[in-house]
């Protein structure tokens, strides 16, 4: 099959706002947490003077500042009061991340120091001069939509003159110790205006961000390798949401990558399928959490909610990714060659071979992973399973055959552990 192996690059900001959705997923109770912190701090750059490239990077930090949360509960004390107890670990869990990913490695100081109070900051020798204005613009932002939850709005959902009043006064309080003072004048100046509070809707932040200047951070073309990086990035937020899926899309990755070498196909086609993987389940980030890890049988409604997911997956890639291939293997990985899987109840006609090897690699490492309510499946039995589903028609044959060739490696990558130890299953 001739697949087009140009134009795999993503849409870095797009990527940046469905990381800051899937951050909102991690926190429900608190929707839209890192686009106001974006927005907020665009405006007060703006403001300031910044170059509108630092401007749209303080905004991008924004989207991701909370990048190193991975449970509900640190997001909810992070929003609980004005000085959280324990910010060190989700800063240095963000500042790991993105240094991991060569693309975004540059907003990873600023993250590390997001929660830094000023009188600190100022002094550290070790950072620059722009890295402290980000992470003090980051810090002072964050702020100010925790203070902004907090005060409530009038009856037409407003916020009060008297509320931004208060909003000021903490903010001029704390000028000089846990802000920097310059930020917090222009940041009170801002407050005071009517279309700064109006505009703070997320419909109006995307469709802002949209309408952004062209700038260098966000104009240069990722080679496909950065597009994994920043995939890697993502898939390693989607699968901190769930202990359950642990290291799911990455291992998947990976059993697709080498089910592609097995197969034949070149290496960036290899690198295309295992980008494929790494992506195939972003959709379980509008998944309730209550639902993602039940433990027992699923009801006709929970089963409809798990269902979703790979809608949401395939429209998630469309605002990413130009590759339709890779939008398509990734989107297709709960469909089945008799029509039987979801969402689109597909036919094999429909199916391509890459398709074919996502969904059997999703299916193999989903019965050997082990869960909390349950162990992972030895080798004999999921591929006793995977070899019934292949007889009645659902699963690829083909595919079968190579993972069955192969059974042990795919074993051990699915499970992570080392050959020597797989040998005895």
């Amino acid at each position: 099959m001739e697949v087009s192996l140009d134009n795999v690059s993503i849409d870095l900001r797009q990527v940046l706002f469905e990381m800051a959705s899937a951050l909102d997923a991690v926190g429900v109770d608190d929707i839209h947490h890192g686009h106001r912190v974006a927005y907020i701090a665009y405006r007060c750059a703006q403001r300031m003077g910044w170059s509108e490239e630092q401007a749209q990077i303080v905004f991008s930090l924004g989207l991701i500042h909370d990048c190193g949360v991975t449970q509900r509960e640190e997001r909810s004390a992070l929003l609980s009061t004005m000085v959280p107890k324990d910010t060190v670990s989700h800063c240095m869990k963000g500042y790991e991340l993105l240094t991991a990913c060569e693309p975004l490695s540059s907003l990873a100081l600023p993250i590390l120091y997001h929660h830094t109070w000023w009188c600190e900051l100022e002094v550290n020798n070790e950072l620059s001069d722009e890295d402290k204005q980000f992470a003090a613009l980051l810090f002072l932002s964050d702020r100010v939509d925790y203070l902004h939850a907090n005060y409530y709005p009038d009856n037409f959902g407003n916020v009060t003159q008297r509320s931004r009043e208060t909003i000021s006064s903490e903010l001029l309080a704390n000028t000089s110790t846990m802000f920097e003072s310059n930020q917090v004048q222009h940041m009170v100046e801002l407050l005071d205006s009517d279309d700064f509070w109006f505009s703070m809707d997320s419909r109006y932040i995307e469709s802002l961000a949209h309408r952004f200047p062209v700038v260098p951070f966000f104009s240069a073309h990722l080679t496909l390798e950065e597009t994994i990086s920043v995939a890697e990035l993502f898939a390693q937020v989607v699968d901190a949401k769930s202990p359950f899926t642990f290291e799911h899309s990455r291992n998947v990755a990976k059993l697709t990558e080498f089910l592609g070498h097995q197969l034949g196909y070149s290496e960036r086609f290899q690198r295309m399928l295992y980008l494929a993987g790494l992506v195939h389940d972003i959709g379980k980030l509008k998944t309730p959490i209550d639902v993602l890890h039940k433990p027992n049988l699923l009801t006709e409604e929970e089963y409809v909610c798990i269902r979703r997911h790979a809608t949401d997956t395939r429209q998630a890639l469309l605002k990413m990714f130009p590759c339709r291939q890779v939008i398509e293997w990734a989107a297709n990985h709960h469909e089945r060659l008799d029509g039987s899987g979801y969402p689109l109840g597909k036919m094999a006609q429909e199916l391509d071979l890459p398709s074919r090897i996502v969904a059997v690699a999703d299916v193999f490492q989903a019965l050997t992973q082990s869960r909390p309510y349950r162990e992972g499946l030895p080798l004999t039995k999921t591929m006793t399973i995977l070899g019934e589903l292949v007889e009645d028609g659902k699963l690829d044959p083909t595919v079968f055959d190579c993972l069955q060739q192969h059974d042990i490696e795919c074993y051990q990558i699915s499970i992570g552990e080392s050959l020597k130890e797989t040998a005895s299953v």
